[in-house]
């Protein structure tokens, strides 16, 4: 058999291993790259505004890289030509920059970017806001209904600010005292008096709305000692309604210290409006 021959087999195999190395890389080259789907808002970032911030888009190119090396900031900076990270324009250059690279690399699964612990699976997340809008709308029930019970007394006491002023003389007063289960001793104020309009004499025991039956621990009668002579407010439309302090100065401020309870309440809701948009955008959208 001549040299020929076999020189013949040999530039076939070679022409077909050269066929198939060509097949390969078309195939290659043909073959669609997956899009890598992440934005900004899959980050758990608020807002872009420093390298700390951009490291998480850092840290995410790390848990998905193909590389053997991991890459840093300053890399990541110098190939999207940034210096600083200090807007959400200058974040979108360093992503686009980590997508790009991963997608070189050949990158066909990706992870997305860790969110916060707190939110946990979408059963979590969402048992979280039932359970937070329970919460809320209980707090806000209770503490409606304590703003109206508190709140229709101060509304009366203001609005006694333009009653008819006109003598009168404290026919008597005291503080009562009462013992709690828990030990501690409650003072109430008690005031009776008498005072004259159109001629008629009425008498009155209030010193104002909020201030009937208040009691405290301090309560003392020493402003409104009997026989003092006083000015008595009286209702000008029924002359025996009166008061001993009119308007704001009638009011009870301890009375403000519940208006914490409301200002909780509303400051819950806004929470939980604002955590149930984040979990719907970020969970079904």
């Amino acid at each position: 058999m001549s040299d020929n021959f076999w020189d013949v087999k040999l530039n076939e195999k070679d022409e077909s291993a050269e066929r198939a190395k060509e097949d390969d890389s078309q195939r290659k080259a043909t073959t669609p790259v997956p899009k890598i789907e992440v934005d900004l808002a899959d980050f758990p970032v608020d807002t872009w505004d420093s390298d700390n911030d951009a490291n998480e888009i850092v840290d995410w190119y790390n848990q998905n890289r193909l590389a053997s090396e991991e890459k840093s900031l300053a890399e990541f900076k110098q190939l999207s030509g940034m210096k600083r990270i200090s807007s959400t324009r200058d974040a979108q250059k360093l992503l686009d920059a980590a997508i790009t690279t991963l997608q070189d690399e050949g990158c066909t699964a990706w992870d997305k970017p860790n969110q916060p612990p707190e939110f946990g699976t979408r059963g979590a997340k969402i048992g979280g806001l039932l359970g937070g809008w329970v919460f809320a709308i209980i707090w806000c029930s209770v503490s409606l209904i304590a703003t109206v019970l508190i709140g229709g007394p101060v509304l009366s006491d203001l609005g006694t600010e333009d009653w008819t002023a006109t003598d009168g003389t404290i026919i008597d007063s005291g503080v009562t005292v009462s013992s709690s289960s828990e030990g501690g001793d409650t003072y109430c104020l008690w005031v009776t008096y008498n005072y004259t309009i159109d001629n008629m004499t009425y008498d009155g025991d209030l010193v104002s709305f909020s201030k009937d039956s208040s009691c405290s621990s301090w309560a003392s009668n020493d402003e409104y000692p009997p026989e003092k002579e006083v000015t008595v407010f009286v209702n000008p439309d029924a002359h025996d309604e009166a008061v001993l302090e009119a308007g704001l100065a009638g009011v009870d401020l301890f009375i403000f210290i519940f208006l914490i309870f409301p200002l909780i309440g509303v400051i819950a809701l806004l929470f939980m409006l604002k955590s149930t948009v984040f979990v719907v955008k970020n969970e079904f959208f």
